[in-house]
């Protein structure tokens, strides 16, 4: 199974976690020493408005196809960016990109404009699974150009041109935990799961 999840149903909460693996040692007279292994993904950890059984039955039936962890599917980051051109749907990468930059060159944002895309803003390049996070605001050129320095580092090279996606990007990912409803006399049902951002 794979698919993407039913974007009619949005959560009740969400949190989503920068998860950085990193090796510390601390020595007896308290040094400490910390080493970056270079990989960073998302945990995004869902729970779902109270639903009625057929809508409940329908998700619980959705990821249950998943076999737990062994599939993945694609889920939308349902909060909107913050930028002023998070609705422009012709933002591209403005020359090519080789692994580990974290400057990229865009085009495409409107001419001379403060916050086209704000710190904490989500992005997606169109060959890439990952997702990646806007450091600082970013202000277009005169040409609606800007450089937008992102978290982490790119994981994969990017070609001039490639489509970027600046608003509620589809997370590629796989369960990262059980499937968990409950009821109760109400009738209604709840449902909560955790995902793991899924890197190819």
């Amino acid at each position: 199974m794979s698919g993407t999840f039913p974007t009619t149903i949005k959560p009740s909460s969400l949190s989503l976690q920068d998860v950085r693996p990193n090796l510390i040692n601390q020595s007896v007279s308290g040094k400490r020493v910390t080493r970056k292994y270079g990989s960073q993904y998302y945990l995004l950890d869902i729970s779902l408005p109270p639903l009625s059984k057929d809508d409940a039955m329908d998700v619980f039936a959705f990821l249950k196809k998943q076999q737990n962890s062994f599939d993945k599917f694609d889920f939308t980051y349902p909060i909107t960016n913050r930028g002023a051109n998070i609705s422009q749907t012709d933002i591209v990468v403005n020359g090519s990109h080789s692994v580990g930059d974290n400057t990229i060159a865009l085009s495409g944002f409107d001419n001379s404009t403060s916050n086209v895309l704000k710190a904490g803003d989500l992005i997606k390049f169109a060959n890439h699974t990952k997702i990646y996070m806007v450091e600082a605001d970013l202000t277009s050129d005169s040409s609606g150009n800007a450089t937008v320095t992102i978290s982490p580092s790119i994981i994969a090279t990017l070609a001039n041109s490639e489509a970027v996606t600046v608003d509620q990007p589809n997370f590629k990912v796989y369960l990262d935990s059980d499937v968990l409803y409950t009821t109760d006399a109400s009738g209604l049902f709840l449902i909560t799961f955790s995902l793991r951002e899924c890197i190819e």
